[in-house]
């Protein structure tokens, strides 16, 4: 959490706000404090400087603190209808999971004298860019830290990472660095990969200046920092090609970015439920011609639902953990072929809700139960 202090004509008060990164479902508490505060209000603003309002809201304090959750009103900034669109051929794609909020402030209090004091300085902003997603309470998790990835060649696939605004992605095919992408603005990215290595890509954020020089056929590219700066691995892809059968799924993980993983399926599992309503035929025949006896007709309805099972055999701990976060996530998707232009169609699907015991062994299958979309049947 960061302090800072809002003032204007020799007044002024205190606001508590979080850091750089916020997260939609975790608590987004701000906490606006003076001696004798008796009220406060937040605006939330499109930090395109146009003054467009996402919400305001007001909180009466209470010894001298006003204290704000405010995660419904940042959840309700996201489109998630923006959520799916995902440029497979583009080479960067800054997406929807990330939006930059900026704040500002009012309060009232009393004086000595018992009468009530206001500031509202509008123009005094703060900035907390949010992901849509949630860190997990009371665990040591890393947001954009170094993670492990899979790409089975042959399926759409991009892999999602923080940008700063300032910066580049260094891709290292099979050990050899061959290209950046620069990310020139704060956000959380798609990137696709170059269909060109044999066995797997690094990825690193690097921060400075990169040059790219080509110097004779022996290598492709090679890059040298300028002007300070780190380069920190930040994702390793391990490429999986052969397989042509499975069923593929996109998901959006807790930390807002997009997965991909190839799942063996299983037998198709289809359950059906019925509904009846029993009535009386008082103003019909009183023998069969209508299909039912006289007092036991009936209406009903049957529904079907489609349970496939998958799975993803003998995976390690930290893809087991990368896996898991398919059967929480609200966003799951199975492709469904190509359309005329060769793009991708996807189908929302669910997860069955279930138990999932994590061995401590090296290598585990993780198992899920997908639920295809319910099929309408008649009614009678």
């Amino acid at each position: 959490m960061r302090t800072t202090s809002i003032a204007a004509n020799n007044m002024s008060f205190n606001v508590t706000y979080p850091d750089a990164i916020g997260f939609a479902f975790n608590p987004c508490i701000f906490i606006v404090e003076r001696e004798q505060l008796q009220w406060a209000r937040i605006t939330g603003l499109k930090p395109d400087g146009s003054g467009t309002k996402y919400f305001e809201v007001d909180c009466r304090a209470y010894n001298g603190k006003a204290i704000f959750d405010l995660r419904e009103y940042i959840q309700a900034v996201f489109d998630d209808e923006t959520f799916r669109e995902i440029d497979y051929s583009q080479e960067a794609q800054r997406t929807a999971l990330g939006k930059e909020i900026q704040f500002t402030f009012s309060a009232g209090w009393l004086t000595d004298d018992g009468t009530m004091q206001s500031l509202s300085n509008e123009q005094q902003k703060v900035s907390v860019f949010y992901v849509w997603g949630a860190l997990k309470v009371g665990g040591e998790e890393v947001y954009n830290g170094t993670r492990k990835l899979t790409y089975f060649r042959g399926y759409p696939f991009v892999f999602s990472v923080y940008s700063s605004g300032s910066g580049a992605l260094l891709f290292a095919r099979d050990g050899v660095p061959n290209k950046f992408v620069n990310l020139t603005e704060q956000g959380v990215w798609n990137v696709a990969l170059p269909d060109d290595a044999k066995t797997y890509y690094a990825i690193s954020d690097c921060t400075g200046t990169l040059v790219e020089t080509t110097f004779d056929t022996t290598f492709d590219l090679t890059f040298r920092m300028r002007g300070g700066g780190t380069i920190t691995q930040k994702i390793r892809i391990e490429v999986v090609e052969g397989i042509t059968d499975g069923i593929y799924l996109r998901w959006i993980d807790r930390h807002g970015f997009w997965c991909h993983w190839l799942f063996k399926r299983g037998a198709e599992q289809r359950k059906t439920t019925v509904s009846q309503e029993y009535f009386r035929h008082n103003l019909e025949a009183y023998d069969m011609s209508y299909g039912y006896q006289y007092g036991a007709g009936r209406r009903q309805q049957y529904n079907r639902e489609d349970v496939l099972p998958v799975c993803a055999p003998l995976v390690d701990r930290e893809t087991w953990d990368m896996l898991f976060d398919v059967a929480t996530s609200p966003v799951v998707e199975m492709l469904a072929g190509y359309d005329a232009n060769n793009v991708p169609r996807w189908m929302s699907v669910g997860v069955q809700a279930g138990s999932y015991t994590k061995e401590g062994v090296t290598l585990q299958d993780f198992a899920i139960n997908i639920l295809l979309p319910e099929v309408p049947l008649q009614t009678q």
